[in-house]
Order: structure tokens, then sequence, then C-alpha cells
């Protein structure tokens, strides 16, 4: 029996586009995010779900306690810095950290997120710790019987020696990361580092916060490793730290950064380090409120103010000419600790800030 044409245009037809090509219109676009939940996150606002991103920033900084945290939320369903997070089975690969230092981290971290224990889906694998000779390609099998909903590898370098070498080297690694990311729905975040900070002041990096784009271009390697991503997260040192801030280390901050392939810039995250009675650290709280004008004065400014308010009461509290004024409400507004209406300003309540 002849089998009947399609004919272009009919439901047969889209249909077939799609099974033999994986071709979708817009609406088979549509029903397939919903099916795979592509909107969703791992972690709002910074880990797209099955998505490939990349952690930058440079030796010593404190990456690895930060991404330990994250993992411990993710496995948790604990927020993260404030960001909302999708519950699932996280496996961390770590290739640079001891096996004693990683469980000290955790122990100080699950004290800070108030956990009883350690959850059992936070898988640890260490490479000082191995009992076989290891080989990247082991990672898919690895992956086929853990199923996490998000992998950490720290670092890419260490997981892949030559990936640094040529543009060539990263995409052959990510093209195998999207393989499995698309296979087992997972999350595949890789951790790097940057140059050896040159000391011309004309070769340095702008600050994180100002402009994450160039701010990148300091990476190690190829272009491709940052470009090839979905999202790109930097963390650096707070460059603009008062001289309160040096002397309570649990207050210096440091500045998470990047953008996304579509989405842009991501919103700026100061972070301090909490400290335990003893000064030692224990875990990462994201800055809020007037500590993040950074500014003495400032902040003294913005306390005399009411709730409500007009320029001119701020140019009286703030004691500064207008454009100086000016300024200082922008600044204000920009790290949400206030809002214009119309001609009038409001303070933002700690609840709204929230929201």
């Amino acid at each position: 029996m002849l089998r009947r044409p399609v004919i272009e245009g009919t439901a047969e037809w889209v249909a077939e586009l799609k099974q033999k090509w994986s071709i979708l219109t817009h609406s088979g676009l549509h029903l397939r995010c919903a099916e795979l939940n592509r909107d969703g996150s791992l972690i709002e606002g910074l880990i797209p779900q099955r998505s490939l991103s990349i952690v930058v920033g440079d030796s010593g900084l404190g990456k690895s306690p930060l991404l330990y945290q994250a993992a411990l939320c993710v496995a948790t369903g604990i927020p993260f810095l404030g960001h909302f997070v999708t519950q699932g089975r996280v496996l961390y690969l770590d290739f640079e950290n001891g096996l004693s230092d990683v469980e000290g981290l955790l122990g100080g971290l699950s004290n800070y997120l108030g956990l009883d224990e350690i959850p059992e889906d936070l898988l640890l694998w260490n490479f000082n710790d191995l009992s076989s000779e290891w080989s990247s390609e082991d990672l898919a099998s690895m992956i086929r019987h853990v199923r996490p909903s998000w992998i950490i590898i720290d670092s890419l370098t260490a997981f892949a020696p030559d990936i640094e070498e040529r543009p060539s080297n990263v995409t052959f690694v990510y093209q195998e990361f999207r393989k499995i990311a698309r296979e087992h729905h997972t999350s595949i975040t890789g951790v790097h580092h940057i140059r050896k900070p040159s000391y011309k002041r004309e070769e340095a990096p702008p600050p994180l916060e100002e402009d994450p784009h160039r701010w990148f271009l300091q990476a190690r390697g190829s272009r491709a490793l940052i470009n090839g991503c979905d999202v790109r997260i930097g963390i650096d040192r707070h460059r603009r730290r008062r001289a309160t801030l040096l002397a309570d280390p649990s207050e210096v901050a440091l500045v998470i950064g990047g953008f996304g392939r579509i989405r842009g810039n991501l919103p700026t995250t100061f972070v301090t380090r909490i400290l335990d009675e003893e000064g030692e650290p224990q875990g990462y709280e994201k800055m809020s409120g007037t500590k993040l004008l950074f500014n003495s004065d400032q902040e003294e400014a913005f306390q005399k103010l009411p709730m409500a308010f007009r320029f001119k009461d701020a140019e009286k509290s703030y004691n500064r000419a207008a454009q100086a004024t000016t300024d200082f409400l922008k600044k204000c507004i920009n790290v949400g600790i206030m809002r214009k209406d119309g001609r009038e300003y409001r303070k933002v309540e700690v609840a709204e800030r929230a929201e």
C-alpha cells in the first residue's frame, strides 16, 4: 500500500519535521520548553536548569567555599544568598581541595545554614582520594549512575588539562558537557581562574560590578571558555572598601556578577563572609541595606531622612551640592534601599527588598 504524501503545513507535516530532524514550530517550541521546564532555574537568577555555566575568579578568593554553600543549598532546598533554588541532587567534583579541608568546610557551612546533618543528596568526589585511574571520559558513566541535577567541576583545567591551549579543545569538552546535560537533564558548572594580574595600571581590568564583559577578558585560556557557556559568573574582591570594613573581616565584601547569553547582565551581588566567635569563617551572606553604599557619610544621611521626602530634604540631610545629592539618591535607588514616586522619594522597607 502506497503511503499518502504529507502535505506541507499540515499537523502531520509538522510532526514529521519534529520526528526526523527535531524541527519545531513556535507553538512546538513552547510545548517543548514546558515539557523540559527550561524556563525554570536551578538557582533563580544565576543557574538555569540544563545549562552550562562557568564561575571565574582569582585563586584563594573563596570560590570553593561559596560553591560548596551553593551545593548544600540546592541539595536541601535552602535559598542561596537570597536566591530561591530547585532542590535536587548535587555532584561536586573537587580536583583541588584536600579531604580534611572539605570536611571542615562542610561542617562550618552546615552549622551556618542550620543543618542537623549534611544531606545525602550532596555527593562528593575528590581527586585526592581515587581508588583507580581517572579519565575525563569516566564522567558520562558516572552521571548515568548518579543522575544529579547539578554537577560542579572544580576546576575545569584540572578536569581537562589541555582545555586552555586551543579553542578546539574547549569546543570538544563543551560539546561533551552539553550532550550530558541534554541526555541526563542536568546543569554543569565549571570553575576557572584568571591570569596572573599585571602590575601595570593601564592593564588592570575594570571592577566586576562596572563592566563584567571587560572583566572576563582576564580569564585564562581561550575566549571560547567564556563565550561557549550559557551563563558567566565572576567572583572578585570589592575594591572600594571603607576603613571600617578593614577593621572587621566579617564585613569585607566579595562581588558576584556576570552575564548570560541572552538575558544580559546578572544583578550584582555583594556578599560578606560570616565568622564564628573564634574568628573562623562559617559561610557567606548577601549584603543589603545601607551597607551597600560603602560610605559612612551617605549611610548617616540616609538614616536621617524620613520615610518619604523631597529633594530639598535630601540636600539638607546630605549637606552637599545639588549634583552630589542627585548622585547620592541615584545610588540609593540602584542598591534597592530607595525608590522615586514622581517628585517624592521613599525609603524601601526590608519587607519590600526581600520580594
